[in-house]
C-alpha cells in the first residue's frame, strides 16, 4: 500500500475517534433522562437493528459461523470495558476518569508487541511518550471546590479494568479483522454488548434517571441515541473492525491519544468547558507526538 491509500485507514480512525469524543457530551445529554445502563442498553440494541440488514445477506449463516467466537470474544471484553466504565465513574472524578481512560494507550502499544509481533521504533516510542504526556497534561486535576467527588480505591479499581478492557478489545480487533466478515462480526459484538448491559439494567432496576421513573421521548433524547447508537456504535464499530488490523499496533495506540484532545474540545465547544494552560500544552504535546510517529520506519513490521 503506498501513496494516499497508505494513510486513508489512519485518516478514518481519527474520524472515528472525533465521533467517539463527541459521544461524552452526548452521552451527558441522554443521562440527564437514563440510566447509565439503560443508555447502553437502548444505545447498543439501536446499533444491532442497524447492522442487522447488512449481516442478513447473501451467505449470512456462514458469515455469522465464522464470526461467532471472535465476535463473541471482543464483544465480552468491549460490554466489560462500558460496564465498568459506568459503575466506575460513580466513584471517582471525572479527571480521575479520564486520566485513567488513557492507560488504554501503553497497554495497546506493549500488547502489539507481546502479542502481535508489532516492531517500534524510536520515533515511534518518542511519539508515544509525547502523546501519553500530553494526554496526561489534559487530563491534569484542576481545583475545584472541597466537597466535589472523591476518588474511591473501589472506583479507581473498575476504571483501570475497564481500560484494560478497551484496550484488549483494541488488540483483538487487530487481531481478528482481517479475516473476519464485518457486518456479521459487528452485529455479534453489538448484541453480546446489548445484552450485558439489560441484565445490568434488570439488576440494577432502573431505566430512567428521574426519581418518577418517567422518560420524556423528547427530540432531544432521539437525537441523543440516534447519535450514540447509529453513528457513534453501529456506524463506528463496524468501520474500525474493517480497517483497523490496516493499521501498525504502535499507530494505533498513538491515535487513540487523540481521544481526551478530541472530548477536551467537544465539551469547550458544546459545554463552555473550560480550557486551561495545561490543557493546551496537552494538546500540543499530543500533535508533536503523532507528527513525531509519523517518522517510524520500523512500526508496521513484523518481528521474527
Amino acid at each position: 500500500m503506498t501513496g494516499a491509500a497508505r494513510f486513508l485507514p489512519h485518516l478514518l480512525l481519527v474520524v472515528l475517534i472525533m465521533i467517539w469524543s463527541g459521544s461524552f457530551v452526548v452521552s451527558k445529554i441522554g443521562l440527564t433522562t437514563l440510566t447509565p445502563f439503560g443508555l447502553v442498553t437502548v444505545r447498543f440494541w439501536l446499533a444491532a437493528l442497524c447492522v442487522v440488514p447488512f449481516a442478513l445477506r447473501a451467505g449470512a449463516s456462514a458469515s455469522l459461523r465464522t464470526a461467532l467466537g471472535p465476535g463473541l470474544v471482543a464483544g465480552a471484553a468491549l460490554a466489560s470495558g462500558y460496564l465498568l466504565q459506568m459503575v466506575g465513574m460513580t466513584e471517582t472524578s471525572a479527571a480521575m476518569g479520564g486520566l485513567l481512560a488513557g492507560l488504554m494507550v501503553p497497554i495497546v502499544a506493549v500488547g502489539g508487541f507481546l502479542f502481535l509481533g508489532a516492531r517500534v521504533g524510536g520515533a515511534g516510542i518518542a511519539g508515544l511518550l509525547l502523546a501519553i504526556a500530553g494526554m496526561v497534561a489534559i487530563c491534569w486535576p484542576s481545583e475545584g471546590p472541597a466537597d466535589g467527588p472523591k476518588d474511591t480505591l473501589f472506583g479507581i479499581l473498575l476504571q483501570v479494568g475497564s481500560s484494560a478492557s478497551y484496550a484488549t478489545h483494541v488488540l483483538l480487533l487487530s487481531r481478528f479483522g482481517q479475516r473476519m466478515p464485518v457486518a456479521a462480526f459487528t452485529l455479534v459484538q453489538m448484541v453480546v454488548v446489548a445484552s450485558a448491559a439489560t441484565v445490568a439494567m434488570l439488576v440494577t432496576g432502573r431505566f430512567a434517571a428521574t426519581a418518577d421513573g418517567a422518560v420524556a421521548w423528547d427530540g432531544s433524547l432521539l437525537a441523543t441515541l440516534a447519535y450514540l447508537g447509529i453513528l457513534s456504535t453501529a456506524v463506528a464499530i463496524g468501520i474500525q473492525a474493517k480497517v483497523q488490523h490496516r493499521i501498525p499496533p504502535a499507530h494505533v495506540a498513538l491515535l487513540f491519544t487523540l481521544q481526551p484532545l478530541f472530548a477536551a474540545l467537544c465539551g469547550w465547544l458544546a459545554l463552555g468547558d473550560h480550557l486551561g494552560a495545561m490543557q493546551l500544552l496537552g494538546g500540543g504535546l499530543i500533535v508533536l507526538g503523532v507528527v513525531v510517529t509519523s517518522l517510524d520506519r520500523a512500526a508496521g513490521q513484523r518481528g521474527p
